[in-house]
């Protein structure tokens, strides 16, 4: 994941694999939804990993949060379980 981010942060590396030209704070959602896409469904395998490591590392963030149980019905992970 260092890698990749390392990568992503550079811009002629950020056009080439995910065609934004600017930075990422400047990225409209429309280029950044395009460049999720893209690897989602891209031919090279290399680039859909990459794609699902950041799918689970925003929901593995999202589902760690608990401030966001309420709104998708999780009640919390059980009393047993929680040090």
């Amino acid at each position: 994941m260092q890698d990749l981010f390392g990568l992503l942060a550079l811009a002629p590396a950020r056009r080439w694999l995910a065609g934004v030209s600017g930075g990422w704070r400047e990225a409209a959602p429309q280029e950044v939804a395009a460049f999720l896409e893209n690897w989602r469904h891209h031919r090279l395998g290399m680039l859909q990993t990459a794609y699902l490591a950041l799918h689970d590392l925003i929901l593995g963030s999202w589902y760690a949060e608990p401030s966001t149980w309420a709104g998708i019905g999780y009640p919390g992970p059980l009393k047993e379980l929680q040090k």
